[in-house]
């Protein structure tokens, strides 16, 4: 499959005052893999709507994950986003994974971008970030949101 993204439908929940269900969304951006093949990381760019996202999902985890939100039927805290113009990561629920092995590996000590994106991999973690900072860093250990 190459570079090629399977399209899949995604459903986010995002803080707003509470959780808000928000449009399926197709994931249809370029993305990558660290080396450790624990995270994955892909843009998301929703039909008829000028914002893109970027979305990053691990694999494992060995930190203690948030409690479940009341209306989240799916997976929960495996899985993070920001938005191009958002003024934090946030975790969210969701039924899909970003996940693909033919993803590009972005190796330690390098820098992605992607348009408004951007995102550093380090043996200590991932940290990925808006135009305006906001973002979150991700390891097995910890992941904080910004």
């Amino acid at each position: 499959m190459g570079r090629i993204y399977r399209a899949i439908l995604v459903v986010l929940f995002i803080f707003i005052g509470s959780l808000q269900p928000v449009a399926a969304i197709a994931q249809n951006g370029p993305g990558f893999k660290t080396p450790s093949n624990n995270i994955f990381c892909i843009i998301v760019r929703p039909p008829n709507d000028p914002i893109s996202y970027l979305r990053c999902d691990m694999m494992r985890m060995s930190s203690i994950i948030p409690e479940k939100p009341g209306d989240c039927d799916l997976d929960w805290g495996d899985a993070f986003l920001i938005a191009q113009n958002g003024d934090s990561g946030i975790r969210i629920c969701h039924g899909d994974t970003a996940k693909d092995n033919d993803m590009t590996i972005l190796h330690y000590g390098k820098m992605w971008s992607e348009g408004t994106f951007t995102c550093k991999s380090q043996v200590d973690g991932l940290t990925c970030a808006n135009p305006q900072g906001h973002g979150f860093m991700l390891s097995r250990s910890l992941q904080r949101v910004f």
